[in-house]
């Protein structure tokens, strides 16, 4: 059995809240976008530019549903994608958090996990 966890709005930090405006945000630090088939061309064209020209914005997060690869833009690095699998350690510079891939991807069900599990069992 596959299973998949679907976010339908991206995560955001905003270090700078506004009560009022509860519904719009223009000073987040960090957006993470989980893709899909359906939403992958958007979030990587019209949001990318969109979000990258946020003043605030440090860093915007790509994260793969059905396969493992969160890949990461960073102001810092003139938005040049970072991709990170399994195995590897994502730090989110912006927020001061570094996670493994794996733990990411904890409860995600995909090809790439299931292997990585059989193997990582199997040692």
């Amino acid at each position: 059995m596959v299973t998949y966890v679907k976010w339908q709005q991206p995560l955001m930090v905003d270090c700078h809240f506004d009560e009022s405006q509860p519904f719009y945000t223009d000073s987040s630090i960090i957006i993470v976008e989980v893709l899909s088939k359906a939403t992958r061309k958007i979030d990587e064209t019209i949001k990318l530019l969109s979000y990258i020209n946020l003043p605030s914005l440090q860093e915007y997060v790509l994260i793969e549903q059905d396969y493992v690869d969160v890949q990461v833009l960073r102001q810092s690095e003139t938005w040049f994608p970072r991709h990170y699998f399994l195995g590897d350690d994502v730090t989110f510079e912006s927020i001061d958090l570094a996670l493994p891939v794996e733990e990411i991807y904890a409860r995600v069900h995909n090809e790439d996990m299931i292997e990585f599990l059989k193997y990582k069992t199997a040692q």
